[in-house]
């Protein structure tokens, strides 16, 4: 009965953290690298907190959130106005 509870509490938070990941790799420009980061860390934060807890369920939730923090960290790293792409650089032309 206690794993429903869990379930219960947990599946709303996955939602309404997913609706937050989507609205900020969504976002445009210097807004989506700040947005990212900052949930990232939060993201992370919330998942090695469910960790501790030592629950079957909140360690799914942990990892999952774990999972979108680093997705989040990774987006928020990515550069803006990229000009040179590392798989489209021909060696052999002459610039």
């Amino acid at each position: 009965m206690h794993i429903y509870v869990d379930i219960i509490i947990i599946l709303p938070l996955l939602v309404l953290c997913y609706q937050l990941y989507s609205f900020s790799v969504n976002s445009k420009g210097e807004d989506k690298q700040g947005r990212c980061q900052k949930l990232g860390v939060i993201y992370m934060t919330l998942g090695i907190i469910a960790m501790v807890v030592r629950s079957v369920s909140f360690a799914f939730f942990g990892l999952i959130m774990m999972m979108l923090g680093f997705r989040l960290l990774a987006k928020g790293l990515d550069r803006l106005n990229k000009t040179k792409y590392i798989d489209l650089y021909d060696d052999d032309k002459q610039v």
